[in-house]
């Protein structure tokens, strides 16, 4: 059977540069069709697409229409209008989620209309896909793509499909504020009503400003923000979707922003796709604003007050402050993207370096010629704040990018872990600076470090390597916590550096060896006990609570100790090499197995 080929997965940075093109647009052009147009234009280019079109909903009908079109070939298909829920396009249009089709006339799949699929036939078509374009609350209609041979939308191509259908929508928004500004702008002004003109010059003023903000820095949401706050003439401020304060000033607190009121609030203005007021029991009034889209709750606005103009220009910037929003995390995601591909270049070994490395380097601060330092951050699935469920690595990866100082710093999850590589000490120790800044950001991890001689592949994969040592070895060591370098790992350290593990197993053999086979053939604990005893300061008390066993118990088992290794190992030179033999028996892999040896009935073993 012959297999169906997929539209083309966009890269990030296709998606990228295709929607701040369309910023760039709602910034600059006033033209509806030029507008939506263009947006038609660049979906069909990303996804390689015969043709490209959207469509309007009409509600007391229940129908949606083919509004504009790029790449149709027939006007019958021009003037498709359909029911919700019928085809492709009636089933985007209603709302519910992306529709896709390899191959139209023959998906049984389908609510067909005959007379449709008639002019599906004489266009060509066979693969369709259509994403809703809503705004706010309402679905307005939808986006979609097909192409005149059979094709699969995989998960790229549908997330750049649901991208561009946001920017549709905008679009459409945009220009038919800007149709209506200009509509009334036209109007005679006879005088009957001067409060309604200037409060249109008041808008037409905050357009042409946030425009400019746009216009000046798309990668900037804080822009934006900072020209509405100062329209507006009432405290602002910006949240995330969990409440947390984004940035301008702290009206609420956490406790005020969790509370019914306030949620209630925000829950009315994501269904409505407005301004929703809340009046607070101790006599304070907020507007609030959910920025949305495609149904997902990207920030809230919070505005001091609620007087009617100020009420009217918080609703007016709300597009505005959705595209800065979506263009900032596009351009987050695209810089990922390309962190990871230079991490994978970097450290492993199964992927060649491009001759671009060095450019590529060059915006994160990292040489190839330069000494580096690699972090390896371990995330220990049993440390949650207060009880919280387990930090996962990508958490971690994107805390560690907003830590100050970090901005220029190489950050990816790799293997497991996430992978730091940093041109050196930056204001601080860098396993330091990342360490701590995780702990006070609620994201405790254990950071193991490696300095390279260089930024060049080789010199970073074995410092990688290092610091992977290191991170399991800390850990092993009893670390959840806090940063290490082998040489802060003492003794340990210079042993474990020696990658054959010759001499660890040696010095395992030698001091420890009698020890650990007597636990193996009694399945007792002795070695566990030495080291809680280690632990506790040599004293027996902290050592048995430790194991849940009485002081008397630890005193028997150190006495069996003495029948295998004699009294030479209570001297201190004795001590300090079965100590370092503990440890390094606790790092090494056997370390694990050993202990799932003993069974619970012979726990307290001597």
């Amino acid at each position: 059977m012959r297999q169906v080929p997929s539209f083309p997965e966009p890269s990030p940075d296709a998606v990228l540069t295709a929607v701040g093109d369309t910023a760039v647009d709602l910034a600059n052009v006033g033209e509806r069709e030029v507008m939506l147009g263009a947006v038609l234009r660049r979906t069909r280019a990303l996804l390689d697409a015969d043709m490209a079109y959207l469509s309007l909903n009409e509600l007391h009908s229940g129908t949606t229409w083919i509004e504009l079109t790029d790449g149709v070939r027939t006007p019958e298909y021009r003037a498709i209008r359909m029911p919700f829920g019928t085809g492709v396009l009636g089933r985007a249009a209603a709302g519910a989620e992306t529709v896709a089709t390899a191959d139209y006339l023959a998906d049984r799949a389908l609510n067909h209309l005959a007379a449709i699929d008639t002019i599906v036939r004489g266009e060509g078509v066979r693969a369709i896909a259509g994403a809703p374009m809503r705004l706010g609350g309402r679905v307005v209609g939808a986006l979609l793509v097909a192409h005149r041979t059979p094709r699969l939308l995989g998960p790229a191509a549908r997330a750049a499909l649901e991208h561009m259908a946001v920017q549709a929508a905008l679009a459409l928004e945009q220009t038919r504020r800007g149709e209506e500004i200009r509509r009334l702008r036209t109007t005679r002004d006879d005088g009957s009503d001067p409060g309604a003109r200037l409060r249109l010059e008041h808008l037409v003023h905050l357009d042409e400003r946030l425009m400019g903000a746009m216009a000046g820095s798309t990668a900037e949401a804080a822009g934006v923000f900072s020209v509405l706050a100062e329209s507006l003439g009432h405290p602002l401020s910006l949240h995330d979707p969990s409440g947390a304060l984004r940035t301008g000033r702290r009206l609420l607190t956490p406790d005020q922003l969790s509370g019914d009121r306030l949620r209630a609030a925000v829950r009315t203005s994501q269904q409505g796709g407005g301004v929703a007021i809340a009046h607070l029991p101790d006599g304070g009034t907020y507007a609030l604003l959910a920025i949305t889209t495609a149904g997902e709750h990207l920030a809230t606005l919070v505005m001091e007050g609620a007087d009617d103009d100020a009420v009217a220009r918080l609703a007016h910037a709300s597009a505005f402050v959705t595209v800065a929003l979506l263009v900032e995390r596009a351009l987050a995601e695209a810089d990922e993207a390309a962190q990871t591909s230079l991490v994978e270049e970097l450290v492993d070994s199964r992927v060649p370096p491009r001759p671009t490395l060095g450019a590529r380097l060059a915006p994160y601060g990292v040489s190839p010629v330069a000494p580096a330092t690699v972090l390896v951050v371990d995330t220990d699935p049993g440390t949650g704040r207060d009880g919280a469920p387990p930090v996962d690595t990508v958490t971690v990866a994107r805390a560690v990018r907003a830590l100050d100082g970090a901005l220029r710093w190489l950050v990816s999850v790799h293997d497991g872990h996430v992978c730091v590589i940093a041109a050196g000490p930056r204001g601080g120790d860098p396993a330091a600076v990342v360490s701590d800044g995780l702990a006070a950001a609620g994201a405790p991890a254990l950071v193991g470090s490696a300095r390279s001689a260089s930024g060049s592949p080789s010199d970073l994969r074995r410092a990688h390597a290092e610091a992977a040592d290191v991170a399991a070895a800390a850990r092993a060591l009893g670390r959840r916590t806090g940063h290490a370098d082998f040489a802060s790992l003492g003794a340990v350290g210079a042993v474990v550096r020696d990658r054959t593990g010759t001499t660890s197993r040696e010095i395992v053999r030698r001091h420890l060896g009698p020890v650990l086979d007597y636990d193996r053939r009694r399945r007792t604990r002795l070695a566990d006990t030495l080291w809680h005893w280690f632990t506790a300061g040599e004293l027996l008390a902290p050592a048995a609570e430790a194991l849940s066993v009485h002081p008397n118990t630890v005193r028997q088992r150190l006495e069996r100790v003495d029948d295998l290794l004699g009294g030479a190992w209570r001297t201190p030179e004795g001590r300090f090499h079965l100590h370092l033999a503990l440890r390094l028996h606790r790092v090494s892999r056997d370390a694990t197995a050993d202990a799932g040896r003993v069974s619970p009935e012979h726990a307290t073993g001597r």
